[in-house]
């Protein structure tokens, strides 16, 4: 299969798995950094697979003038709550059980230790471990203005089942709720590990939206 030359996606809190599956066939991802911050987006949340099916942690804001744009490059994230900890928290209870869990676990605790008080700063060290992880290595590039890109509007989207369904593989809590999606990379991730990779390559690059 011959890959997309080019990928626009908004830097967001541990990619999901259909955005993957776009990054992996692109040659070059490039990171709108020109937008203005929307709720209801995976911009501040991520999807994991739990015993009570699927849940959405959520990066709290500091909220700025309201009625009004606000670039996302200026959102700040507030730490007067002990998120970071509920994160990972929440991320073992989820996956601890998982094949690969305690492989990336110290990588995970690593990334976490990190401080960036911007929210978009901190979604491209997200992006930049899952990348590593799963080895995926585009050319990466940022845009000079905003592009308006309409499938990376969608990908970025939270609200709303907007995304083509794509092949199942094992997960922690498949007997209980069947196959869920879609979910942050993190879920591909600790229950496939190195295997993440073949999964990616075997799907198309999928650009149709349900």
């Amino acid at each position: 299969m011959e890959s997309r030359a080019q990928l626009i996606v908004h830097p967001s809190y541990f990619m999901d798995v259909i955005s993957l599956i776009n990054t992996y066939h692109c040659d070059e991802l490039v990171f709108e950094i020109h937008d203005n911050y929307v709720k209801q987006t995976y911009r501040n949340r991520c999807v994991i697979a739990t015993t009570n099916g699927k849940n959405a942690i959520s990066i709290p804001i500091i909220h700025q003038k309201s009625g009004s744009s606000v670039p996302y490059s200026s959102i700040e994230i507030d730490y007067s709550e002990k998120w970071k900890l509920n994160h990972l928290r929440a991320i073992k209870s989820a996956y601890q059980n998982s094949p690969y869990y305690e492989y990336y676990e110290q990588d995970l605790l690593e990334l976490y230790a990190k401080e960036e008080s911007s929210l978009m700063k901190w979604n491209l060290s997200c992006t930049q471990f899952l990348l590593e992880q799963l080895q995926i290595l585009p050319k990466i590039s940022y845009t000079s203005n905003y592009q308006g890109d309409i499938k990376a509007q969608k990908l970025i989207t939270a609200k709303g089942n907007k995304h083509p369904i794509y092949q199942s593989y094992i997960q922690v809590f498949q007997e209980k709720h069947g196959f869920l999606q879609p979910l942050s990379g993190l879920d591909l991730l600790f229950n496939l590990g190195p295997s993440s990779r073949s999964f990616l390559k075997s799907q198309a690059a999928l650009c149709d939206f349900k």
